[in-house]
């Protein structure tokens, strides 16, 4: 059985193309370089290695630039660009919602009416939360298909 093992990893060694084998740098492996994803109260953190040291942030209402993180990797860059760029989209979206929910509860509870405008507010702000959450797990998503792009060549 443990012949069989041994060969099943040899040949699965030899199967890795040999581009992928040269992109990683000499000192790397995949317990001390590769990314991954850790959840966080504001965001979704990329972390490096073992130890999980946080490397970038890609933050739910304010997203900030975290393609530096996987520049080794041009396919993997594109990938992380276009997940900032879904997360701006949402956190316009669900920033501008929770605002105008807010602003339309407190006018509400202020006048002690939910008068139109009230109501309006709370209403397209609740419309503008809910329709920026898919854009959220999109970018979640693409920010995992980029930590998987750049994990390959390990």
């Amino acid at each position: 059985m443990r012949n069989v093992f041994l060969t099943i990893v040899f040949a699965a060694a030899v199967a890795v193309p040999v581009g992928a084998q040269q992109r990683a740098p000499g000192n790397c492996t995949y317990q001390n370089c590769a990314l991954g994803l850790s959840p966080a109260w504001n965001g979704i953190d990329v972390t490096r290695g073992e130890d999980q040291v946080r490397v970038t942030s890609l933050g739910f209402f304010f997203p900030q630039d975290i393609t530096h993180a996987f520049r080794d990797d041009p396919e993997a860059m594109d990938v992380a660009r276009d997940a900032v760029r879904l997360r701006q989209a949402a956190a316009i979206l669900t920033d501008a919602g929770l605002v105008l929910t807010a602003t339309g509860l407190a006018r509400a509870l202020f006048q002690r009416d939910f008068d139109t405008l009230s109501t309006a507010l709370t209403v397209v702000g609740g419309v503008s939360f809910m329709g920026g959450v898919p854009l959220q797990f999109a970018a979640d998503g693409a920010l995992s298909r980029a930590v998987w792009l750049y994990n390959r060549r390990f």
